[in-house]
């Protein structure tokens, strides 16, 4: 998923420098990768944010 992430974020900055008139396709890019990224970070880290508690 992390390589996926990569491409993503690859290809929007490929296509800023190629094709600037593309720039729409590349933010939208982008901030897709900045979500999965966001999400990533919270699966992997959910039990660190909230610990857990006996009730």
């Amino acid at each position: 998923m992390e390589f996926l992430n990569f491409l993503i974020v690859l290809a929007a900055a490929w296509l800023v420098w190629r094709r600037p008139e593309r720039e729409r396709l590349a933010f939208r890019l982008l901030v897709v990768g900045s979500l999965i990224m966001a999400v990533l970070f919270l699966i992997g880290t959910h039990t660190s944010l909230v610990p857990r508690l006996n009730l």
